[in-house]
């Protein structure tokens, strides 16, 4: 019946959410519904049992106060300042505004896991320099649509929450700590394919270097934002304290011992980042307030959505796991026999094809942790199966026709959306399916 259950989840879901245009808040928690229906008499039970589970899961809250991080972010001006000092570095290059734009999206991505947020954000800024830079508006739509994927493939981000969340993932003994360190490797990967991109499209559009626009020398935009870059000892903070040397020694007896075990980095890197962004940006904070206060009302909606999300997909997938959906994918993928590469590229690929029609939060609550079974099931290590779907599911602001972020940066770059469809599917859903395929191969190398 498991398997059953992850079909009616899907299928309730892409129902509500896609032709019905219902709230993808309110189609999960239907679909929680509808998955525990399936399991017939014992539905009451499955039902109350996995809302205790989820309720009590610290994923849930971690999701809100990455919302509440955003919004705290974004009104010191702390983005601002970090893209000024990219700007000073890649700026003089021959197609500069375009790299600037590819490191803004990564450093958003990292403080922020929404792909639409992260190109509003970055595009607001980039587009226009992208075109004063001589880039078509088509290309610097399609750019900043692509990009958006970073704040998936780089953590933190609600998808890899819900993964995290899942009861079959936590019996594998997968830790937040693993999966943080070894996301910002794959992830990286990602990083790096763009700005190649970027390289090529240089090239092959003749963009020359930008001298029009007064910039801040690197030196000026250190000096002026360097403290912006403290921001990210919001991350690297709680990763040494979960994992790696610094949290072997500590977790001697003889020196904190097993309390360190403790720290949830998904739980402290938003409120550690958030205390950061306040100090660091108190200067541009005093007497507006009110703009903060009303910045956080404006985002009570997303506060729902998000939490209530995690809710509804942690739950379903408690329910799906007490169904034996883990055990019967495995039965499943061993009869069909495939090879190895060939089974991670249908895993892949049916990431994607989810993935295209539901935000990658959906993605993962409908198929995220039978994937990473899956996977695992064919020899891929969990850590490195996670990062794999995680890679995948990246692609939703790139997959046309209904990525959102599509639309953003086309309207900042006023041109036809459908001028982005083609070269979103070449430049960024089919290498990123490639970037995926040689992560669960192990040909590309993670720590894990």
């Amino acid at each position: 019946m498991g398997v059953v259950a992850l079909a009616v989840f899907i299928a309730v879901t892409v129902i509500l959410n896609v032709p019905l245009k219902r709230n993808i808040a309110e189609a999960l928690l239907v679909a929680l519904v509808a998955t525990a229906l399936v399991g017939g008499r014992q539905a009451p039970e499955l039902l109350w049992s996995a809302v205790k589970k989820a309720t009590a899961n610290d994923v849930t809250f971690a999701g809100m106060a990455f919302v509440f991080m955003g919004v705290i972010v974004a009104q010191t001006g702390l983005i601002e300042r970090l893209i000024n000092i990219f700007d000073a570095i890649f700026g003089r290059l021959p197609g500069g505004a375009a790299y600037v734009s590819t490191a803004g999206s990564a450093a958003v991505g990292m403080v922020a896991g929404s792909t639409a947020g992260n190109a509003a954000t970055v595009g607001s800024v980039t587009i226009p320099w992208m075109k004063e830079n001589g880039w078509s508006s088509a290309r610097a739509a399609t750019l900043v649509a692509g990009n958006s994927g970073l704040g998936v493939s780089l953590p933190p981000n609600s998808t890899m929450f819900i993964i995290l969340g899942a009861a079959p993932v936590a019996a594998m003994g997968v830790t937040s700590g693993q999966v943080y360190v070894s996301l910002m490797a794959a992830g990286a990967y990602c990083v790096l394919y763009r700005m190649v991109a970027v390289w090529l499209w240089t090239r092959r559009d003749g963009i020359t270097a930008m001298a029009s626009r007064e910039r801040r020398t690197f030196r000026q935009a250190l000096r002026e934002g360097w403290t912006s870059l403290l921001i990210f000892l919001g991350i690297a903070i709680p990763v040494m304290l979960t994992f790696g040397p610094i949290f072997d020694y500590l977790e001697r007896p003889e020196n904190i011992g097993k309390a360190l075990k403790s720290v949830s980095i998904i739980v402290h890197v938003p409120i550690l980042i958030s205390v950061i962004a306040l100090i660091e940006g108190r200067h541009r904070l005093r007497g507006q307030w009110g703009s903060v206060r009303r910045a956080l009302e404006a985002e009570i909606p997303q506060f729902a959505t998000v939490g209530i999300s995690l809710f509804a997909a942690l739950a379903a997938s408690e329910i799906m796991n007490k169904l034996g959906v883990g055990r019967q994918l495995n039965a499943a993928l061993a009869g069909a026999n495939l090879p190895k590469p060939l089974m991670i590229l249908l895993v892949c690929i049916l990431c994607i094809i989810v993935a295209t029609p539901l935000s990658s939060t959906a993605t993962a609550a409908a198929i995220g942790t039978p994937s990473v079974i899956a996977l695992s099931a064919m020899g891929v290590p969990p850590v490195i199966a996670i990062c794999t779907v995680l890679v995948c599911t990246s692609t939703e602001g790139a997959s046309p026709p209904v990525g959102a972020p599509i639309y953003l940066a086309s309207g900042m770059a006023e041109v036809d959306p459908k001028e982005t469809f083609v070269p979103l599917i070449l430049w960024f859903v089919l290498p990123i399916i490639g970037i995926a395929w040689l992560l669960g191969m192990g040909w590309l190398p993670i720590p894990h």
